[in-house]
């Protein structure tokens, strides 16, 4: 029960000492004496004793109306703090902090290969990565997407974007050899991190297939670079890793299956994991993981947190002690004949 009580404003408290001053300072003030009877030229005992009875029967209502007031002011006070009782939480729209994401894709020739089946027809890697990439990104909760194209030389095909139509059009226009036919990991990670470099703590995943990679800058020290920057790399590997498990017609082309461990290394100096979609729905599972991993769950703060306000109780209680002490500091005046009776 005290856990759903609270104060919005408990700075107000620092005032409580204030009203006990002002009552203890009436106290210790000096009251005036009242003089009674000195135009009369005949003085009666008895009239006299019967005026110093009224006048301490004032006195006390005077000490008890003063007391009242302190007491109203406290009350007062404590209706400044904005006592409230805590009923329920605000649900919010979002679950988990918002982050920006980075797709680096790549396009090479061997994106044409058919390792995988869908419906129990082959589709080739290309057609694969945009059927899923568009499923991912129509249920992203992050912030902004941005992508870019493997090639030789890579390209920044989209800048950072909370506009989901556009991130999905940008990947449905994906095809395979759209800049080259061969890939430069190293210079595309180099391409994030100075094309992106203002944004920090992004999530980069790169989907490859691993092949035909060429390019001056090493995958693994462009992976350090962006892990410097605050950045994390998560790698997914596209298509089969061993010949044998590959039973299509690779079309005149030489089949080069995928090397884990070279993709791994990758993602590891880019603080990430290594994911190898062996068929769709390890794709899927790797991008479920990749968007988990980020996922902050956010807690409700005071301002969304549903209140019952308690002020009126107090504030109440002050204005019902003020009027009871303005009444009684009324009787008083009206009795002893003072001004504004």
């Amino acid at each position: 029960m005290g856990a759903d009580i609270g104060l919005l404003q408990p700075w107000w408290l620092l005032a409580l000492p204030l009203p006990l001053a002002w009552l203890a300072w009436r106290r210790r003030r000096p009251r005036p004496r009242l003089t009674i009877l000195q135009p009369m030229t005949l003085r009666f005992p008895l009239l006299r004793m019967i005026k110093t009875e009224d006048r301490n029967a004032d006195g006390a209502r005077s000490r008890i109306a003063e007391r009242m007031f302190a007491l109203a002011m406290v009350f007062a006070v404590i209706a400044l703090t904005q006592p409230v009782r805590f009923v329920g939480n605000v649900e919010v729209e979002t679950a988990s902090e918002p982050v920006d994401l980075v797709l680096v894709v790549g396009t090479p020739i061997s994106m044409v290969l058919r390792d995988y089946v869908v419906d129990g027809e082959r589709v080739d890697r290309m057609t694969l990565t945009r059927r899923l990439l568009d499923r991912f990104v129509d249920n992203f909760q992050g912030r902004r997407i941005g992508l870019v194209v493997l090639g030789r030389p890579p390209a920044l095909w989209l800048p950072l974007t909370s506009d989901k139509t556009v991130v999905r059009d940008a990947i449905e226009r994906l095809r395979t050899t759209m800049l080259s036919r061969v890939s430069d990991t190293g210079a595309a990670l180099q391409l994030v991190n100075d094309g992106f470099g203002d944004t920090a703590d992004k999530v980069v995943v790169l989907v490859t297939d691993g092949s035909l990679q060429l390019g001056a800058i090493s995958p693994n020290a462009a992976a350090r670079t962006l892990a410097a920057g605050g950045n994390t790399l998560y790698v997914i590997g596209i298509g089969a890793s061993d010949p044998a498990d590959y039973g299509g017609d690779v079309g005149g082309l030489i089949y080069e299956p995928i090397d884990p461990a070279a993709l791994s290394e990758v993602a590891a100096a880019g603080g990430g994991r290594f994911f190898h979609a062996r068929d769709v729905g390890g794709f899927e599972a790797a991008l479920t993981v990749i968007e988990s991993a980020h996922r902050k769950p956010v807690m409700p703060s005071p301002a969304q947190r549903v209140v019952q306000p308690w002020y009126p109780v107090p504030l109440g209680a002050a204005m019902l002690l003020l009027l009871t002490a303005s009444l009684k500091r009324r009787t008083v005046r009206t009795q002893t004949g003072e001004p504004g009776a």
